[in-house]
């Protein structure tokens, strides 16, 4: 759609309300209805950019450059840290894991407990030290690999748990 120009000094108008010479177009003004709307229109609207611009509160370049700074070391912070957010997840999904094996495995060992009146009998029975040796040993690494274990992730959990970073 083309604009519709009604009179040949718009343009003019224009310009001197922009410049703020309105007094160079008063003649004109007075006889052309259009450009005298015009002016008045642009007038108002150069009234209200200027009060906006008086209004704004532009912060000094100290501050900008500051929020800048801040804002660039929070990402960069953001960036680092998310690898290290991985290892932790990491760390702890192996430590449920092991925990769960262990309890498996301490649950396993518990339910040999049922049949203790059993292996009583047979080590009375047998009075051998190998084969009872051999007895307690197999039910004994379980609890002793689980006991290791819990003793090399506990230090590193309170680690992960009280380091400030």
């Amino acid at each position: 759609m083309t604009p519709v120009i009604d009179c040949v000094r718009e343009a003019d108008v224009l310009e001197a309300v922009a410049f703020d010479r309105l007094h160079s177009v008063r003649d004109h003004l007075r006889t052309c209805a259009s450009c005298a709307e015009l002016a008045m229109v642009a007038s108002a609207i150069r009234r209200d950019h200027d009060a906006g611009c008086r209004e704004a509160r532009v912060p000094s370049a100290g501050a900008v450059w500051w929020r800048a700074t801040i804002r660039a070391r929070a990402e960069a912070a953001r960036t680092v840290s998310q690898p290290i957010t991985f290892a932790q997840g990491a760390a702890a999904a192996s430590v449920l894991g092991l925990a769960f094996g262990f309890a498996g495995v301490l649950w396993r060992w518990l339910s040999g407990f049922a049949s203790v009146g059993e292996f009583l009998v047979r080590l009375r029975a047998s009075d051998d030290v190998a084969a009872a040796a051999a007895v307690v040993l197999q039910h004994a690494l379980p609890l002793a690999l689980g006991l290791a274990a819990c003793l090399v992730i506990a230090p590193l959990a309170l680690y992960l748990a009280l380091s400030d970073e």
